[in-house]
This record gives C-alpha cells, structure tokens and sequence, in this order.
C-alpha cells in the first residue's frame, strides 16, 4: 500500500540421518498418538510427504492471554498439506463488485470478519463485511464512521483488528491533515464489537516523521501471548528519494492503545527484486520458526510481489530465505500483494491484491481478493492446494 504521493506519481501503487531403534520407534509412536489425543488435535495423514496425494490435517494452536487476545492469531504447531498443482493460477479468486485493496480478516466464534481499504467506498472509511462462511459477505458497514482530526478523508487504507480482553482494537492508516509534503501515519480505534463502530484516538498512534510517515500496521501474537505492534516506515513517499524503506517491531500494552519501549528495524529491502521498498508484513511463528511475509517494490507494478524471510524473533532480524519473490504476477493478476494471513479450522490462508498495472484508471475491474492456502514444511513457507 502506497500513499497519496506515490498513487500520483505512478497513476494509483538435518538433515542428518537419523538411526533409530525399534523400542525407540514405538516410544515416539506411542508418544504421538497420546499427546495427540490428549490435546484433541487431529491427528495427520500418515504420510506428510510434499507429495502425499491427501492433504494433512492442520494442528493449530489458539494463542493470547486474557489480557491480549488476538483471535485472528494462532501459533501452527504442524501443518503441512500438498503443494499447489497450479501456480500459475494457484489463488481462488473472491470478487466483491468492489475495489477491495489490502484485504484482512479477523475471526472469531466461526464467523469471518472482512476489512479491506476505503477503495471506492468514499462512505466507508473501513469497510468491513462479516459471515459464517468465508466468502459469502454480508453487507458493508463502516467500522469506523468517524474520523479523527488529524485525519484528511479519503484515505484510509490498510486495517488490522485485535482483541485485548474484552475490547477491540482497529489500527488504520491515514493521510496526516495538513501534512507537507503529503504524509500518511497509524491510528488506533477501540471498540466492543469486531464491526465497531471503534473510536479514534486523536492522535497518531505511529508516526515517524523523519521517514516520511508509517503505513501497514499489523498485530502479532507470540505463543506467550505478547502482542506486538509491526509496520512499514514510508520512505518511498518520497518517490523521488532513494531512501529505503524498513519493517519495525515493538511490544504492545495488554490493552493495545499504548507502545512499549523503542520500535526495532527488523528488516529492509537487500534483494534487487524489492527495489527500495518492503511493506505489508505480517508474522507468522510455526513452532520455534518465525516467518515474516512482505510485499516488494512499487505496488502498482507488474513486479510487485510477495516476499518471505525468516526472523529470529518477533524483533528480527529478520533475512530473506530466497533472492526472487514467493508469489509473483501469474495468470490470475498482476502484481500481487497487500498480503495478510488468518487460521481457521480449515487451515492457514494468505489473502492479497493482485493489482493490474495496465488497466485505467480510476479502477475498471475492480480489484478483487485472492486467497491461498500457506503449508509450512521442511523448507519453509509454500503455496498448497486450496483444495
């Protein structure tokens, strides 16, 4: 996601073998099949081969204290179903009828609460479309009917919802009022219900001036249930500059509306692919791994792509696991990112915005949302089956 500037000046944006014995092989089975059944997971196909022709189960763990709970947040302990047989294509593709750039879902209690950027919607400063079953929306509300001060409408992109304790927190970003040159930066809003309607703060929540301002924020949960705060610093609001952007951590008070200690870079563009800008993040810890899924580049480019690195924490640092991008423009759009990831029953799924660099503007098609299912094996991060 891109701000008012850059939208202007490019027309919109071990293996080891290992030798065990036969009393050793039943004690671990033995082991498996009682934690499993102790913990009520299900338990995986026999086989958890990339190429198993059935796709294994998820065993997902639900994370956050009653202080900082964070239901959209899960911690994958195993999860590993069969690679996608088509990554040309490898995405369902949800329209809306609707422009819906930066798409998120919370869920909570089985239901699905979508949140997407302002796109069209010049009514809906959040739009937000709940239901029971993913991909069948409600209608749209606005989460956050009433703006701050410090914000100048029309520009209210990018939202993240949490839930500390009984209460809610959306995180937005917005263009700064009477900002110059044109600056964007983070609020927060709390609510009590995940449709809002949330309250602003009258004040920005993240803004770091000397970076051109702060965009894409999103929560994390550790399997602790500490939350932090992740987000984009927006050098390239400055689009003539050569100042590169940086992805920044930092803890979260137990209700949300308050940082703790100082932010920490956790990671910057180091791949040609990525031009000067990363932006998008959102982490995702598979047991003692964290994985940290960004987009690169301009956002309004064929190569704009989604990228992963591996951190080794919450706080980084964090380095890319390869030097080309985990997801790029195929036959399904070009462009892809705007990523966020959410855990249900089902599975882990990605969700992103293929931009089509070579339509007019303003917006004909319409943006839709793509979704994937994310496997975590051996190697890392994959593109699976949606199946």
């Amino acid at each position: 996601m891109s701000t008012p500037a850059s939208r202007k000046a490019f027309g919109a944006r071990t293996t080891g073998t290992l030798v065990v014995g036969v009393v050793g092989v039943v004690v671990v089975v033995l082991a498996y099949l009682v934690v499993g059944h102790l913990l009520s997971w299900p338990l995986a196909s026999a086989s958890t081969s990339n190429n198993s022709s059935t796709t294994n189960r998820a065993r997902i763990e639900q994370v956050g204290r009653a202080t900082a709970s964070a239901y959209r947040r899960y911690v994958v302990r195993y999860y590993e179903p069969r690679p996608t047989t088509h990554p040309l294509a490898p995405a369902r593709i949800v329209g809306l009828g609707r422009n819906a750039p930066d798409p998120f879902v919370f869920v909570e209690r089985d239901r699905y609460y979508l949140y997407t950027s302002q796109g069209n919607l010049v009514n809906n400063n959040v739009p937000v479309q709940s239901s029971t079953t993913l991909g069948r929306w409600g209608p749209v509300t606005d989460a956050l009917p009433v703006l701050p001060n410090w914000v100048l409408p029309g520009y209210t992109w990018a939202p993240d919802v949490a839930k500390f304790g009984s209460s809610y927190v959306l995180y937005f970003t917005a263009a700064v009022r009477g900002s110059s040159p044109s600056m964007e930066c983070i609020g927060a809003a709390a609510g009590k219900s995940p449709t809002g309607p949330f309250v602003a703060q009258q004040a920005p929540f993240i803004c770091q001036k000397s970076h051109f301002g702060s965009i894409d924020p999103r929560t994390f949960t550790t399997s602790k249930g500490t939350v932090y705060m992740i987000w984009k610093s927006d050098d390239n609001a400055d689009v003539n500059g050569t100042q590169l952007t940086g992805i920044y951590a930092q803890l979260l008070s137990a209700n949300g509306l308050e940082l703790i200690g100082s932010p920490k870079k956790i990671f910057a563009p180091d791949e040609p692919w990525q031009g000067r800008i990363v932006e998008a993040p959102d982490l995702v810890q598979v047991g003692n791994a964290f994985w940290l899924f960004y987009s690169g580049n301009w956002f309004n480019q064929p190569y704009y792509a989604i990228g992963v690195a591996r951190c080794s924490g919450p706080v980084g640092p964090c380095h890319d696991t390869s030097p080309t991008p985990w997801l790029a423009s195929n036959l399904q759009g070009a462009g892809p990112g705007e990523e966020s990831l959410f855990s249900d029953a089902n599975g882990v799924w990605m969700l992103y915005s293929p931009f089509r660099s070579t339509r007019p503007s303003p917006d004909p098609p319409p943006r839709p949302i793509a979704m994937v299912r994310v496997g975590f094996g051996a190697g890392g991060p994959y593109v699976a089956s949606t199946k």
